[in-house]
Parts: C-alpha cells; sequence; structure tokens
C-alpha cells in the first residue's frame, strides 16, 4: 500500500512540530501549589533548560521540593529523589 507523498510530508511536520512544542514545554511537579514569585524565580534559576512555557502539577508523593521535566531531560530535587538515591547507595555499600 502506498502512502499519499503530501500526507506524509504533512505527518511528518505535524510529528516534528509537537516534538519541538514538548521540548519547549515544561512539567514541575511539587509537594504544593507554587505562587507567582516561586515559578519566576523556577524559570530564572532552570533558565538554562530553555523553556518558553511550563505546565504546574502537585502530587503529595513529592512530599517536599519539586521535579522538573524538559524533553528527556529530568531534574529531581525532591526529597522522595533524595531518599531514593540514599536507599540506592546504602544497597550498593553492603
Amino acid at each position: 500500500m502506498k502512502i499519499n507523498p503530501k500526507l506524509k510530508k504533512d505527518l511528518k511536520s505535524f510529528l516534528l512540530n509537537n516534538i519541538q512544542k514538548e521540548q519547549n514545554r515544561a512539567l514541575v511537579i511539587s509537594a504544593d501549589c507554587l505562587n507567582l514569585d516561586q515559578k519566576k524565580i523556577l524559570q530564572q534559576k532552570f533558565s538554562d533548560l530553555d523553556w518558553k512555557e511550563a505546565i504546574y502539577e502537585t502530587d503529595k508523593s513529592v512530599i517536599a521540593g519539586i521535579i522538573i521535566k524538559v524533553g528527556s531531560k529530568i531534574i529531581d530535587l525532591s526529597l522522595t529523589g533524595l531518599l531514593s538515591k540514599l536507599s540506592n547507595t546504602l544497597y550498593e555499600i553492603d
């Protein structure tokens, strides 16, 4: 079955656009809602990640801190992530 070349080109363009949008969008997960000042500070501190817009979510399992996901990058500054790293380190020592 042959695919229409115009359809193939349009689909490729659509997918590339979506990938670009996802790389410019950050997902910020915190234990509590962030106020405007906290959001501005986050954008300034992590300006090297080059996000244009952010989606803010709350997740009580984070306990404290934040998790930032931009494209394929994940920065885990949460207490849950820190405890997980500590646990893995302790298991490696044994």
